[in-house]
């Protein structure tokens, strides 16, 4: 049995691709906090359009990553799993630490203590508010909702430790095949969640959706949700076609052990001694 095409899942990052997420990384972070300061001192008011705007703006770098990251550069000749190999590290560490790990257990928080019905007089609550707005209940202490998100937060929390189990396994099938089992349940699990958080608002005809403008709906509740629906249904199939290329690399290993110990029984030379 041989394995038909190679991967290599620890080779290194294109310098030029690192500058495009650590840049991305930095212009996202740049206007979530600024904007949040910024409403927080009275400096940008506190309307709605301002968290249209910031949302456009701090989720755009995100899609660039993940076109970057299947772009190979000038000399590059990476396989198809070596590039949803990066896409879906970058995924895991976007969807835990940059989001889930931090607005969504704000939000659980908050919601627990009773200080989520947040007005727009409460400057320092804008990040949670100008999504509430559109979504009232994340501003009505909502359970179902709640629930949801604690999914969720629990989701991002395990894609970020299989992506610190990762980034050490190397090559190694059995350092990379549970966590990659483990993203892939949690994936699963994450997308169900988002379904269901549409669908049964869609059910009734989205009656904690009060803002139907078109940017209120294009960009805030499509727009800002996008990369979460993308980002699992683009992993999914990888995990599993790189999940099997693992578990083939552990049989041909194992038929070579096999023969080696072979091949030693039937000469009675030590592997190590024979040329």
């Amino acid at each position: 049995m041989t394995t038909a095409l190679e991967h290599d899942f620890a080779r290194p990052w294109a310098k030029r691709r690192v500058r495009t997420y650590a840049w991305c990384a930095a212009f996202t972070t740049t206007i979530a906090v600024g904007s949040i300061i910024g409403v927080g001192l009275g400096l940008i008011p506190m309307v709605p359009v301002t968290g249209t705007i910031a949302c456009f703006l701090f989720m755009t770098p995100v899609f660039i990553m993940f076109i970057t990251s299947w772009i190979d550069t000038p000399g590059e000749t990476r396989t198809t799993l070596e590039k949803a190999n990066e896409f879906q590290m970058l995924w895991f560490c976007i969807a835990g630490a940059a989001s889930e790990l931090w607005w969504e257990v704000i939000w659980l928080v908050g919601d627990l203590m009773g200080k989520m019905h947040i007005t727009q007089g409460q400057r320092w609550g804008w990040v949670i508010w100008y999504y509430g707005i559109n979504d009232v209940r994340y501003l009505n202490s909502d359970g179902a909702l709640w629930a949801m998100e604690l999914a969720v937060v629990t989701g991002a929390a395990i894609l970020l430790y299989s992506w610190s189990k990762l980034r050490k396994a190397g090559n190694d099938p059995d350092k990379r095949i549970r966590p990659l089992w483990w993203t892939f349940f949690t994936m699963a699990v994450m997308l169900t969640v988002f379904f269901i958080y549409f669908i049964a608002e869609a059910r009734h005809g989205f009656p904690n959706f009060p803002r139907h403008g078109f940017w209120d709906v294009s960009i805030v509740l499509i727009y800002e949700n996008l990369p979460w629906m993308i980002a699992p249904i683009v992993s999914l199939p990888f995990v599993a076609k790189q999940l099997g290329y693992l578990y083939g690399r552990k049989a041909v290993e194992a038929d070579r052990a096999s023969t080696r110990a072979g091949a030693v029984r039937g000469t009675g030379i030590p592997v190590s001694t024979r040329s």
